[in-house]
C-alpha cells in the first residue's frame, strides 16, 4: 500500500508543477514582444553547371573534366578557398532527338555541378564573368545571405526581449501597478535569417558578350525574433 502511494503522489508532482507555472499566485501580465534587424548580406552563394556534348561518353568526359578544371583554377585565383567548393552533382547520359516519328540518337551529354561560397561580394561580378569565360555552361542562381546568422538572430532576439519589457512597463504604469520580474518567457524562432535566391539560370553565352559585368543589387535583408514574456505585478 504505502509503495502504491508514492506512485500516486511521483504522478501528481508534474501535474502540480505544471499548473503553478500556467497560474502563478500573485497578479501577473504577459507580452508579445518583437525585434528585427535588416542588415545587407555578407555572403553569397553560386549553382553553376558543366556541361559537355559529344558523340561518346569518353569525349564528352574528357571535355567535362577539362572543363571543370578550367573553373577551379579560376575559382582558385580568385581567391576564394577551395573549403568554400563543393560539387553537388556528375551526371552522365545519352542524348536523342525526334526525326520523322523516331529517336535518333545524337552523342553523350556529360554535366557537373559546383556549389561556390563567396565571402567578399565585390567578387560576384567579376568571377562569374571569369567562370562563363572558362568553361561555366550556366549560373543556375545565386544565394545571398549571412557569413554569421546566429548573431544577427541574437540581436533581433534581444531588441525582442526590450521591446517585451517596455510593452509591460507601459501598460503597469498604466494601470498604477509596478512591474515585477519575468517568471516565464518562450521565444519563436520562426524568421531565422534566410538565404535569398535569384533563380533565373544566366546563359554563359550572354554573360561572355558583355564588354564588362555590372555590379550585383544585393539590397537588405531582414532576421525577425518574437518572445512571449509574463511579468509578475507588484
Amino acid at each position: 500500500m504505502q509503495q502504491i502511494l508514492l506512485i500516486a503522489l511521483a504522478l501528481m508532482l508534474p501535474m502540480t508543477a505544471c499548473a503553478h507555472e500556467l497560474t502563478p499566485d500573485q497578479d501577473h501580465i504577459s507580452v508579445i514582444g518583437v525585434g528585427e534587424v535588416e542588415q545587407e548580406p555578407d555572403q553569397a552563394t553560386l549553382n553553376i553547371s558543366i556541361n559537355a556534348r559529344q558523340p561518346t561518353l569518353v569525349a564528352a568526359k574528357k571535355e567535362a573534366d577539362q572543363r571543370y578544371s578550367s573553373v577551379l583554377e579560376v575559382i582558385k585565383k580568385a581567391g576564394i578557398d577551395k573549403k568554400q567548393v563543393r560539387a553537388t552533382r556528375i551526371n552522365a547520359q545519352p542524348e536523342y532527338e525526334w526525326r520523322s516519328n523516331k529517336r535518333v540518337y545524337k552523342g553523350e551529354v556529360v554535366s557537373r555541378s559546383l556549389r561556390v561560397t563567396i565571402n567578399d561580394l565585390d567578387k560576384v561580378s567579376p568571377l562569374m564573368q571569369a567562370l562563363v569565360e572558362n568553361g561555366v555552361s550556366t549560373i543556375d542562381g545565386m544565394d545571398t545571405g549571412f557569413k554569421d546568422p546566429k548573431a544577427l538572430q541574437q540581436k533581433a532576439l534581444a531588441a525582442a526581449a526590450d521591446d517585451a519589457k517596455a510593452k509591460a512597463k507601459f501598460l503597469a504604469e498604466r494601470l498604477d501597478r509596478n512591474l515585477g520580474a519575468a517568471y516565464k518567457i518562450t521565444e519563436h524562432n520562426n524568421n531565422a535569417p534566410q538565404m535569398v535566391m535569384q533563380d533565373s539560370p544566366v546563359m554563359a553565352r550572354s554573360m561572355a558578350a558583355e564588354a564588362a559585368p555590372p555590379p550585383e543589387m544585393f539590397g537588405t535583408q531582414k532576421v525577425r525574433a518574437t518572445v512571449n514574456v509574463s511579468f509578475n505585478l507588484l
